[in-house]
């Protein structure tokens, strides 16, 4: 007795000593295949007590691709130029002028100006083959200018064309009517050229005379500058005569000169350039083809 309530003491203390498993339990699964829920443990963490430092990063910058320009050719076709004169028993100037407007537009060819090409030098290379110039030789400061030759100047701003004036500024008289014209002609882009002050072959009085040409020169482009508010930069030649010393003549402020013969094409990099023009054979579609055979357009 005192046996067994020996063994049965022992038991308890080492029942007592040993720790009771902990069994989670068991759902009931039951005789159906749904899938048991599971449990959730959350886990709390503790509260962070350092301040996020946010930090922009800045976006990529784009690179730009540099647009390559094209190379225009210094060397361009000189735009084909008419010469005209007033109309007389010969040849009439202004039915023909009116008949070559036609063909202009028919070919929708754009007008321009020596001025314009010189403010816009790229013009020649870019729509090479679409201009076109006109010019109108012997209007005298002077004298009223001939009915018939402002009938040629209506028609030319009835179509939209500016042109080309060779003026001859002789005398120190200045017609009021003549100067009002070409002020508003300048104005509306028009260009008013020196055709020299007394209407001289430049080619022959260089041969007597540098200082002459000068004269011819600058007498005429300071008359026109007080009349027109614009120093000419465009010499037309008398009888078409050109000089030997050209740098004589840049000097003066010139930078187009205009013959005839010749000129067809220029160098954009000379500080001053000689360009041709064509004069009117017998009718304006012979003319054209003649002017597109030469200037190539």
């Amino acid at each position: 007795m005192c046996r067994t309530a020996f063994l049965i003491l022992i038991a308890l203390l080492f029942s007592a000593c040993t720790p009771i498993a902990q069994v989670a339990p068991i759902s009931d699964m039951g005789a159906g295949t749904d899938t048991p829920t599971p449990t959730a443990l959350w886990t709390v963490m503790p509260q962070s007590t350092v301040t996020a430092v946010l930090s922009r990063t800045p976006a990529p910058t784009r690179t730009k691709i540099p647009t390559i320009a094209p190379t225009l050719d210094p060397i361009r076709n000189t735009p084909p130029t008419l010469m005209l004169h007033r109309p007389n028993l010969k040849f009439d100037s202004l039915a023909f002028l009116k008949d070559f407007i036609a063909l202009l537009k028919l070919n929708n060819m754009q007008v321009v100006t020596y001025r314009y090409i010189y403010e816009h030098p790229d013009i020649t290379a870019i729509e090479k083959g679409k201009l076109f110039i006109i010019t109108i030789d012997d209007i005298f400061l002077a004298y009223p200018i001939d009915k018939r030759v402002l009938e040629m100047i209506q028609a030319l701003r009835d179509a939209g064309f500016p042109a080309v004036l060779g003026v001859v500024t002789e005398t120190a008289y200045v017609d009021p009517r003549n100067a009002a014209l070409l002020r508003e002609l300048s104005d509306s882009g028009w260009e008013i050229a020196t055709h020299t002050d007394n209407h001289v072959n430049l080619g022959r009085a260089e041969e007597a005379s540098s200082k002459l040409v000068r004269n011819e020169v600058t007498i005429s482009l300071d008359k026109i500058e007080k009349v027109t508010g614009v120093r000419p930069i465009t010499l037309v030649l008398p009888e078409g005569n050109m000089v030997n010393n050209v740098n004589a003549i840049q000097q003066m402020g010139i930078y187009w000169i205009v013959g005839i013969s010749d000129g067809n094409t220029y160098d954009v990099r000379d500080p001053i350039v000689y360009v041709g023009r064509e004069g009117p054979y017998t009718n304006a579609g012979r003319t054209f083809k003649l002017m597109q055979d030469r200037f190539g357009f």
